[in-house]
């Protein structure tokens, strides 16, 4: 049996966009409109349907499942539809959500910002304006008031990493720009954002716990013995995994966000450390790939069969997560894993992942890693942004026509381990092999 510490926070995840539906005044709401931009032209409109309702029934769900946290968002487009205004009702449905998971003993993680942002904020240049931090620390002080006295634990951004990386250097999301420059600044606006939000938070309750939830990704290069790939490996390291990190945990901004220049509001700016991690990746050096930094991912035969999301973006390695935790050991600070899981494939993949990674967690509590949480992307299947309803990565399955809830077999082995509080030697056997 691998048991996890006595109070060990086990929930899922779940994101504002992705789930509530009926969000039309944000940005991602306004792009998706746009053709061409969401697989099969699929739509957040109606997503799982909590804004009408059906988040009871799943927070219900989850606490079947034993879960004594959750994670949700509150939506900005929603709170603040125009500059300065303040939806009363939507902040009365968020309050009455909040303390629905209180009421059904689940600690609630709130993310005040997960990728979308109001309309009137995406026509002034988003987080390429400087002004987004303090529109953002606004919101988040007027967030902490509503809801502060039934929140422990604030995440500022969701993943400011992928969020710059998608819409301003892949440029698949929203912006849709490919500018290495115009990434590197929205990078260091979000860092400022993230510092600014952590203060306004603290303004109004000095005990709350404030993080942001990071996007961890290991790079190894292809050809452990080219030195080109191990560059490019080291280069994507340090921009996509470091950069950010750096700056809001020592309040410096390296290369290639700056000259070591100090930013001394971001130092410290995180009480706890949010991981989100779903696969390490392979980076060869490319001489064509100029638009990425000469760098270009190559995937191995077991993530090449798997189907949409992941098909071809990443290696399957448990380990991977392991190390993760255990280089953020050496910070002293609580490690919360914010977001981690699979999406449903021929084979029974969730369960496996879910096993083999929580195995690599208690691996890295046992060498010293502070970890505190651990919340499965997701609590059911959900809008998956660009990709649509096709990746699932529920624990429960969502019939999206019909809105009706089916629980998986990851779900049902999530629940096993749940309430034990540990993995044990029947479901090690089983699943526990990468």
């Amino acid at each position: 049996m691998l048991s996890f510490p006595r109070n060990f926070l086990w929930g899922a995840a779940t994101a504002a966009q992705q789930v509530e539906g009926q969000n039309f005044n944000s940005d991602w709401a306004a792009w998706e409109q746009l053709p061409h931009k969401i697989k099969n032209n699929d739509s957040s409109r109606v997503a799982c349907d909590w804004w009408n309702g059906a988040w009871r029934d799943d927070f219900e769900r989850a606490q079947h499942l034993g879960l004594n946290a959750q994670r949700i968002g509150v939506e900005w487009a929603r709170l603040e539809p125009r500059q300065g205004e303040w939806n009363a009702q939507a902040a009365a449905q968020y309050r009455e959500m909040i303390a629905g998971l209180r009421a059904r003993g689940m600690e609630p993680f709130v993310t005040l910002h997960h990728f979308t942002s109001p309309q009137w904020v995406a026509e002034r240049g988003g987080f390429e304006n400087a002004d987004s931090a303090s529109w953002l620390a606004r919101f988040a002080e007027r967030a902490a008031h509503e809801f502060g006295d039934l929140i422990n634990f604030w995440i500022t951004l969701n993943e400011p990493n992928v969020y710059a990386y998608q819409c301003y250097l892949n440029g698949v999301w929203l912006a849709q720009k490919k500018d290495l420059r115009a990434m590197l600044r929205v990078m260091k606006n979000e860092i400022r954002t993230h510092a600014a939000m952590y203060h306004a938070v603290k303004r109004v309750n000095a005990h709350a716990q404030v993080g942001y939830a990071h996007h961890w990704r290991v790079f190894e290069p292809r050809k452990s013995k080219a030195s080109l790939d191990r560059l490019m490996a080291g280069l994507r390291n340090r921009v996509f995994n470091m950069a950010i990190f750096t700056a809001i945990q020592e309040g410096v901004l390296e290369l290639p966000l700056g000259f070591n220049q100090t930013l001394p509001e971001a130092r410290g700016t995180q009480d706890f450390l949010g991981v989100n991690y779903y696969y390490q990746e392979y980076t060869a050096f490319d001489l064509k790939n100029a638009a990425e930094v000469f760098a270009r991912s190559v995937y191995d035969d077991d993530v090449k069969r798997l189907q949409n999301f992941f098909e071809g973006v990443g290696n399957l390695r448990p380990h991977a997560l392991r190390d993760v935790l255990l280089r953020l050991a050496k910070y002293k600070k609580p490690i919360y894993i914010t977001e981690n899981g699979f999406v449903t494939t021929d084979r029974d993949d969730q369960t496996r992942y879910l096993v083999t990674h929580l195995t690599a967690v208690h691996q890295a509590l046992q060498q010293g890693a502070d970890v505190r949480g651990y919340f499965w992307w997701s609590l059911l299947d959900n809008f998956e942004w660009s990709e649509g309803y096709t990746p699932r990565f529920g624990l429960y399955h969502t019939d999206f026509e019909t809105q009706a809830r089916t629980l998986k077999q990851v779900g049902e082995v999530y629940e096993k381990i749940v309430r034990a509080n540990g993995i044990d030697d029947e479901l090690m056997e089983k699943y526990g092999r990468t």
